[in-house]
């Protein structure tokens, strides 16, 4: 079996390390696959860039079609400034393919996308392939027209328009252009959706642009061999905290910018959370965020910045005594994979694929949505029920029992040879649920 993964990146973001975790487990398994990617950070020789395939150019065609690319950027520019009040929203249309011809020069059986926004590819790629298409969605940007979580809005089920993120009241807006774009690309093309969480799959399922397609639901994977626990005093030392003191952990890809992570919900509960314990008792871990003057909470804080490596994000983990997800929307983010894997159990909202991971009172609390107050009774909790370390075996085991990466390869391998074998064939079905 030759498998083709699509993956706008190889690592920067909790989606291409879900991609890149799955692709290297499923080539130690002895299936070839390739992972063709926009953008390349790692060494890794079985992770191919797109552009390294495209059709050779003399310099006159080279210049013609950057030309031609600079002029579909200005449109885009000039379409998106349209819209000026979309705030901190992260928004994609699918005007432009990177990936161009690229899979018309490699031998495969299969293609398994996952996360392909940034104008990685239109759909229009697919037109010429007959083999089958896993599509791994690791948010809501497959069946709305532009956003990445559709928050209160259910248009999606009908048909995008005069869409809320955009602060658009137009009717035929860029988001209902886009979703009339993605429904007509998507018409002829045979895919097999994944979801990670059993939320996300639900929504696909009620989505007008999904709902034809066979979903299955397999979690994303984790090297439980690399987010282990190890002893807490020395990891805090190791990050010069105070052993003495609870650390409380937050953190993500623009932790304290992107106001979906929570930081100012976070900040809020630390408010109510000062009157329980005194300021020398907790010290604040983030991770994904610079220390800036605006960034100021009622206990200490240590940031770390961006932290790239595994083995330093698992140091940060088990440093922790609680790791805090104020998250507004999510699927099934790796933060409280890796935290529950440490041993660290995680306070987060009740919602998106949270209750997929977080047990209530087990391995950690799921707060009522958007309460602050619940929010500061599961930090509460959590330091004050763990003293017998059984939140923490529990949070290990979840994911021992339920994702390990080398069991979500498996399950992968197995989808792949049914839907090879064509015994998927009932759309109607929501496999796994």
């Amino acid at each position: 079996m030759k498998v083709v993964t699509l993956s706008t990146k190889d690592s920067f973001g909790g989606a291409a390390r879900v991609a890149f975790r799955l692709h290297e487990e499923i080539n130690r398994m002895g299936i070839e696959d390739i992972l063709l990617v926009n953008s390349k950070r790692t060494a890794s020789s079985t992770v191919h860039l797109a552009e390294n395939y495209h059709d050779p150019q003399n310099r006159i065609t080279a210049f013609l079609n950057k030309y031609k690319l600079k002029l579909q950027e200005k449109r885009r520019r000039i379409i998106w400034g349209g819209y000026p009040n979309m705030q901190n929203k992260i928004l994609s249309d699918i005007a432009i393919s990177l990936l161009k011809n690229s899979l018309d020069k490699i031998d495969f059986d299969l293609v398994h996308m996952h996360w392909v926004g940034e104008s990685y590819v239109d759909f229009t790629e697919f037109r010429n392939v007959d083999k089958p298409i896993i599509w791994t969605i690791h948010d809501c940007f497959s069946f709305t027209g532009l956003c990445s979580y559709f928050e209160d809005c259910d248009k999606y089920k009908s048909h995008c328009n005069a869409c809320p993120q955009l602060g658009s009241t137009k009717e035929k807006d860029l988001s209902y252009q886009v979703f009339d774009m993605k429904k007509k690309r998507y018409s002829s093309l045979n895919f097999h959706i994944v979801s990670p969480s059993k939320w996300l799959a639900k929504a696909a399922k009620e989505s007008v642009l999904l709902n034809k397609y066979p979903v299955t639901v397999i979690p994303n994977g984790i090297d439980t061999s690399v987010f282990a626990p190890m002893d807490k005093e020395e990891a805090k030392k190791s990050l010069s905290l105070d052993p003495k003191k609870k650390t409380i952990l937050f953190g993500g890809i623009s932790a304290m910018a992107d106001p979906r992570k929570g930081g100012d919900l976070l900040r809020d509960s630390l408010k109510q959370l000062a009157g329980m314990y005194a300021e020398d008792e907790i010290e604040l871990l983030i991770f994904g965020a610079e220390k800036k003057d605006d960034y100021t909470f009622d206990f200490p804080a240590r940031f770390l910045g961006y932290v790239s490596e595994e083995a330093d994000l698992n140091l940060a983990y088990n440093a922790a005594d609680v790791t805090i997800v104020p998250s507004t929307h999510e699927n099934l983010p790796n933060t409280i994979l890796e935290s529950l894997s440490c041993g660290t159990p995680v306070v987060a909202f009740d919602i998106g694929g949270n209750p997929d991971m977080i047990d209530h009172q087990q391995n950690g609390y799921l707060a009522k949505p958007y309460d602050i107050f619940d929010l500061t009774v599961g930090i509460v909790y959590t330091l004050s029920h763990n003293e017998d370390k059984t939140l923490s075996h529990n949070a290990r085991k979840k994911v021992l029992d339920n994702f390990k990466i080398e069991d979500i390869a498996n399950r992968y391998v197995e989808l792949y040879n049914q839907v090879l074998e064509s015994k998927v064939s009932d759309p109607n079905i929501l496999a796994n649920e």
